[in-house]
């Protein structure tokens, strides 16, 4: 399924389906979009910028993101438009360029949902690791339910939180098989966090 000039909201951050995620707004051309998402009851895609994107008004993302919705909206202390979204679905980004507010917009193909599988024993260690250092980035990514056992659900936490450029991490959403994207996953939190591995594995 296709969309129409759906609006773009690039970031270095992503979330990804079942996700939730707090945003600061304070640009004119995001308040305006906020606004109408509001008024309009639809959402926008989250997209990840490319490393190199030095543009005043971006225009080169990636081809991979989410489609979210809005699901609270409220003034922070310093005056800020605070929203919270919550990630629906993978997309894929067919087409983009600046409308007349430079609002990067554009056509999208929606991704069908994974469906759920349960993780083999081999990746167990992957939703420990999430559930160990989740209470301490929840204050900046969280989710809506948690789904520890299923594989989709887990690598999609893991892209959120780990600290991969945004090749790495769009080369991960782009994946189609849950499992092959955890085999990735395996190895990337192997190498980046082998100490904390090494501990989970002993108390096994």
């Amino acid at each position: 399924m296709k969309n129409k000039s759906i609006p773009f909201f690039p970031l270095q951050s992503i979330v990804l389906p079942g996700g939730i995620f707090p945003l600061r707004i304070f640009e004119r051309r995001y308040l305006d979009m906020v606004r109408d998402c509001i008024k309009d009851e639809t959402g926008f895609c989250i997209t990840l910028i490319r490393n190199n994107s030095q543009e005043e008004y971006i225009t080169n993302i990636y081809n991979y993101g989410c489609y979210v919705k809005i699901t609270d909206w409220n003034q922070l202390d310093d005056g800020l438009l605070g929203i919270t979204v919550e990630g629906i679905n993978k997309i894929k980004v067919l087409d983009s360029n600046l409308d007349e507010t430079n609002l990067l917009t554009g056509t999208i193909e929606n991704i069908e949902t994974e469906k759920e599988y349960m993780i083999p024993q081999k990746y167990l260690l992957l939703s420990k690791f999430y559930k160990k250092i989740y209470p301490g980035i929840k204050h900046i990514i969280r989710f809506k339910k948690e789904k520890y056992a299923d594989a989709s659900w887990v690598g999609f936490r893991l892209i959120e939180c780990l600290p991969l450029d945004s090749s790495s991490k769009n080369k991960l959403i782009a994946m189609n098989n849950a499992i092959d994207r955890l085999d990735m996953l395996y190895k990337i939190v192997q190498k980046i966090y082998k100490a904390e591995v090494n501990d989970l594995m002993t108390n096994q």
